[in-house]
């Protein structure tokens, strides 16, 4: 395997567009953001993971099928003219089908000022429609991962303004902008759209015209019409509740990722350090040079080139990373809440036992540690450069993981003079800093919840700090109304107007110590 990673990092830099000083995406960038690209790929479309890791750094290339049902809700019954938004799950358009406003280049024939933005849009009274459409054909769109549909000041916009649009200044807010400047792109890409996320996922769609088929456009009832959903809350409610059915995935093959052509900023020595000292664990892409992103965004379109004219079913990256999370998630957390060296001791071995030939006498166990290394990813054979970085981003991830237990086995397994007390801590202390570098959304969730409640993580525009870090088992009287973890952009997150959020703590489980929204212009 050294050796195709070899050749796959001299197939990006011998590449036909060769960047100028040698810049591009490298083996060794890979390994050192492995487990950054590893939730990056294990998050992709799945919404608790992607509200956790809001800041998302990569681009995939991807297909709704033929016959996808999709909604839009809006103040009128007609078809969209040119760009406009739909959504995966009726609730998420339900929430727009008003008739509060109008589309901001919807002037009534007045036109907008010269060489200005449109003016926000204005309010109107009467009922809003919920259309349906169908996907005609397969839909080529380019998915941006992370909380890409939030506008914060926290960077949950970098990819689209930065790397994408070219842009470090654009305001958040300046939704209609950054739209026209992703559909010029799918112009010259040849895309339909491009999916982003909120609560729920969302197509900004660049023509309706073109692959969708209207099903329907049903008026919904009026502000005043005793059809109305008496309590906005319970409406706003049921939208979380529907994004959060989408927690660990988008469901029934709506979406098919080509993880094989991914593009990510952590592929590339780029310095993706967050200004704000308190965010370490947010990348950000504003120390990047316009040249860096210039040749990013030229490998994306590329990529996407390549995607569409390929024949070969992508890796199934995704399915890669469930294994391992599924093999160890609760194991690591089963280790770190317990007290008793004998049972900590037993699943130890029971999670290494299998890696270990125990006819070997290497004390270091070296072999048995690049058994643990590989053992999922034996039956991958990468063929695309990205396959091969994101072979090395999870290969060094998997090396994080066997190095630490197989240190923690020494202490418990290996040196069992030691007073019991002190191995049991040091290794919990390896334990609980290895799930701190890992950061798997699973050790986040909540478990069961009630019927009227939901596993309530922040997702903009909603949620506080404490829904950020520790999501909980919330009802629809407590779980909307409030969303000061994201703030307003300019004044910044966290408990009032321009307070920052507090350092974030080390991830694990249950809150262990291991060492209001505002109104939007588009429609859906």
């Amino acid at each position: 395997m050294k050796s195709a990673l070899v050749l796959a990092a001299s197939s990006l830099v011998l590449g036909s567009a060769r960047p100028p000083a040698g810049f591009g995406p490298t083996i060794e960038s890979a390994r050192r953001n492995g487990p950054q690209i590893f939730n990056a790929i294990h998050n992709a479309m799945r919404e608790f993971g992607s509200a956790l890791h809001h800041n998302g750094m990569s681009l995939f290339p991807a297909v709704i099928p033929e016959g996808v049902v999709l909604h839009h809700g809006t103040h009128t019954r007609e078809v969209p003219k040119d760009l406009d938004w739909l959504a995966f799950e009726v609730e998420h358009a339900e929430a727009f089908a008003r008739g509060r406003w109008r589309r901001p280049n919807d002037t009534d024939g007045e036109s907008h000022a010269e060489g200005g933005p449109p003016m926000p849009p204005p309010s109107e009274s009467g009922p809003g429609y919920l259309h349906i459409y169908q996907a005609e054909r397969p839909l080529h769109v380019l998915y941006i991962d992370g909380t890409s549909a939030g506008k914060s000041d926290l960077g949950t916009t970098d990819t689209q303004d930065i790397l994408l649009g070219g842009n470090k200044s654009r305001i958040p807010w300046d939704e209609w902008a950054r739209a026209a400047n992703l559909c010029s792109l799918a112009e010259e890409w040849r895309l339909d759209g491009f999916i982003r996320m909120e609560p729920g996922f969302e197509i900004v769609h660049c023509d309706f015209t073109n692959g969708l088929r209207q099903v329907s456009a049903n008026q919904r009832p009026s502000m005043d019409d005793p059809g109305e959903t008496n309590n906005r809350l319970i409406a706003s409610f049921e939208w979380a509740r529907a994004a959060s059915e989408r927690y660990d995935g988008i469901g029934s093959s709506r979406v098919l990722l080509d993880f094989s052509s991914v593009v990510s900023a952590f592929f590339y020595p780029i310095n993706l350090t967050n200004p704000d000292p308190k965010r370490p664990e947010l990348p950000r892409l504003l120390e990047a040079s316009d040249e860096e992103m210039r040749i990013v965004k030229q490998h994306v379109g590329e990529s996407i080139a390549r995607s569409k004219s390929r024949q070969k079913a992508p890796v199934d990256w995704q399915g890669v990373t469930d294994m391992i999370v599924t093999r160890y998630s609760r194991r690591l957390l089963f280790i770190a809440q317990t007290d008793l060296i004998s049972v900590v001791r037993s699943e130890i071995n029971g999670v290494l036992d299998t890696y270990i030939d125990y006819s070997e006498t290497d004390d270091e166990f070296t072999a048995a540690k690049r058994r643990c290394t590989e053992f999922y990813l034996q039956p991958v054979h990468p063929e695309t450069p990205e396959d091969h970085l994101i072979y090395a981003a999870l290969e060094n991830t998997t090396a994080i993981i066997c190095n630490a237990l197989f240190d923690a086995r020494q202490l418990i397994v290996e040196e069992s003079e030691r007073d019991e007390s002190a191995a049991i801590n040091a290794t919990k202390q390896i334990v609980n800093e290895l799930i701190g570098t890992l950061s798997w959304y699973e050790w986040k969730q909540c478990g069961k919840c009630q019927p009227d409640e939901v596993c309530f993580i922040a997702m903009w525009p909603f949620g506080d700090v404490e829904d950020h870090y520790n999501p909980s088992c919330k009802n629809f009287s407590s779980v909307l109304g409030h969303g000061d973890y994201w703030g307003r952009p300019g004044k910044g997150p966290g408990k009032g107007p321009g307070k920052r959020p507090p350092p974030p703590p080390p991830l694990c489980m249950n809150g262990q110590d291991c060492g209001d929204g505002e109104n939007r212009n588009e429609e859906l």
